[in-house]
């Protein structure tokens, strides 16, 4: 993966990588303790950047996550002068691992301020300033059960009170693996997490429950296992950057695209995707569209995009001689997008299964994707590289399952194998929107929301991936890059509206986006209050000097935050090592 690339790691490959680092001469204590060390820092962040004075309450279960819990409390009061209350919900007496039991006896023996049980939490909590969640870690599935159900719930009412939560590894109730999370899972304001980012931390809807995310570094072994084992990934600003053009490249060089799209009442589309394709560097862009549109859609785009008639039926749809009458394919430096406000009769399922089997790179989006629900397998036969973009219900559809609504919540799953059996890159489109490709690479899109619930978002996003795999050598990649271009510029385009961007909004931004990213600063007039970290999910708090001083951070992790992206330590300091 590209080095400025997150890796996200599932539960399993987390475990394995603790193995990993003990394996290599490390100890489970030492990483309990490094652990605790990102942790107390995140709470300091947390609580504004000092935590000399101010109430801390670390409410601990009987597993390894309540250990780095106890470690913590003692680095909060001796290294930050913190007012800190360890709540043992299970008790002070229950089994536990060597290391948490030596940080538990370390804290009590030292007269650390303890409570047993769950009386009395909520008092506890909305007298604190900042709540930690230690009770469950990556290895609990389901909603918190008994004792930690119970403080689950507390930090809730906290939460919701206004007490400030964070949350050890991931917050009670959120899987590491698939995103869910259990209705009564802990809400954090930030998360500090270990090792590597477990995936479902930037899925949805865990992600909601996430807040500002952190990663500790668990030393070089981890980090290494990390590289090495993760398939899903998810790009920073860097990683996402667009290639800079030779100062010799013509309008072919930078990539030739036809959309085939439009049909009457929906020529809208047709010009988004255009617009889209143009705007994200296209040099030549022309759309091939019913011929009693062909006017309406020229007039909606650039003088620079070229229009196409097609053979129509009598309602303004495709006519199956439509086939014949395509412009020339592009060859080279080129890609196909087809479905846009297309329609899904007779004509447009022949002029999709020509596609199929003679572009060199195609992507099929809307109504190119549902001619296929009642045949989805036949995606699978293809010449060249597809690019497949469903929604949550056309991902259903051409999932060739039976799950219905369940395919986007199955999508961790799902996703990864479809796209291998149809040898096509998928771009599961919603919050968190995974790009998956043949090869099992997985890509999160870590920034992203609202902003693209408008109508018309869809088909800029078809439009700027043709342009990106139009020249790539990594299709797959390209495509992930394209994907956080679009969210990148619906958080910009809808930064001063409240979220609420429309299409063409989205439009205007792109290219600043681009301009942005390429020049490696951020973007640019951003506001980054106080220097804090994204927000994963659209967590309410801000903090002065807050998580993006974490460890001292380099310049590239205030670049990051601006843009919503993850930054993290370990990351960070290798960046700073280049």
């Amino acid at each position: 993966m590209p080095s400025a690339a997150i890796p996200l790691l599932d539960a399993d490959q987390a475990r394995a990588g603790d193995e990993a680092a003990v394996a290599a001469g490390d100890t489970w204590a030492g990483l309990m303790e490094r652990a605790a060390g990102p942790l107390a820092r995140g709470v300091v962040a947390a609580a504004g950047g000092r935590a000399s004075g101010r109430r801390v309450a670390l409410l601990v279960g009987k597993g390894n996550n309540g250990g780095d819990g106890w470690a913590a409390a003692r680095r909060l009061v001796r290294e930050y002068g913190a007012h800190c209350t360890v709540v043992a919900v299970d008790g002070v007496d229950t089994p536990a691992s060597e290391e948490a039991a030596a940080n538990r006896a370390a804290w009590i023996d030292a007269g650390g301020r303890t409570v047993v049980g769950t009386d009395h939490l909520d008092e506890l909590l909305v007298d604190a300033d900042v709540a930690v969640d230690c009770l469950l870690g990556t290895g609990s599935s389901g909603a918190p059960r008994g004792a930690a159900g119970e403080a689950a719930e507390a930090l809730r009412r906290a939460h919701w009170l206004g007490t400030v939560v964070v949350a050890c590894d991931l917050p009670s109730g959120v899987s590491a693996d698939d995103g869910s999370a259990a209705p009564t899972a802990v809400i954090a304001d930030v998360t500090v997490t270990f090792g590597a980012v477990k995936r479902g931390l930037l899925l949805h809807p865990a992600a909601e429950h996430t807040g500002r995310l952190l990663l500790g570094s668990l030393g070089p072994t981890y980090d290494r296992h990390a590289r090495l084992t993760a398939r899903w990934s998810a790009l920073t600003p860097q990683a996402a950057a667009p290639e800079g053009l030779p100062a010799a490249a013509d309008k072919r060089a930078r990539g030739v695209v036809l959309a085939v799209a439009g049909a009457a009442g929906t020529t809208g589309a047709a010009a988004l995707a255009a617009e889209g394709a143009l705007r994200s560097g296209a040099g030549l862009v022309t759309v091939a569209t019913p011929e009693r549109v062909r006017g309406e859609v020229a007039a909606r785009v650039d003088a620079g995009v070229m229009v196409r008639g097609l053979p129509e039926t009598v309602d303004g749809g495709v006519h199956d001689d439509a086939v014949h009458a395509l412009p020339p394919l592009p060859t080279g430096a080129g890609a196909v997008l087809a479905g846009p406000g297309l329609g899904t009769g007779a004509g447009v399922a022949a002029l999709v299964a020509v596609l199929r089997h003679r572009a060199a790179r195609l992507v099929l989006d809307a109504d190119a994707l549902n001619v296929h629900r009642d045949d989805p397998g036949s995606l699978a036969d293809h010449l060249g590289a597809l690019v497949l973009t469903p929604h949550e219900r056309e991902l259903a559809r051409i999932g060739g399952g039976s799950d219905g609504h369940d395919a986007f919540a199955r999508r961790v799953e799902r996703v990864p194998e479809l796209a291998q059996r149809l040898r096509a890159t998928i771009v599961a489109k919603g919050p968190g929107t995974l790009v998956a490709a043949p090869d099992g690479r997985v890509w999160v899109t870590p920034i992203g929301g609202p902003e693209l619930g408008s109508g018309g978002t869809g088909d800029v996003l078809t439009g700027i991936i043709a342009t990106a795999i139009a020249a790539a050598d990594d299709l797959p990649l390209a495509v992930a890059r394209a994907v956080w271009w679009h969210a990148a510029a619906g958080l910009r385009a809808g930064r001063d509206r409240a979220g609420r961007a429309t299409a063409t909004d989205l439009l205007i931004a792109l290219p600043q986006v681009l301009g942005g990213l390429r020049r490696g600063s951020g973007v640019g007039d951003a506001e980054v209050s106080g220097g804090g970290l994204a927000v994963s999910g659209g967590g309410p708090a801000t903090f002065d000097g807050g998580p993006a001083t974490f460890d001292g951070g380099p310049a590239a992790v205030q670049r990051a935050a601006a843009w919503g992206a993850l930054p993290w330590e370990g990351w960070a300091r290798r960046e700073e090592e280049r």
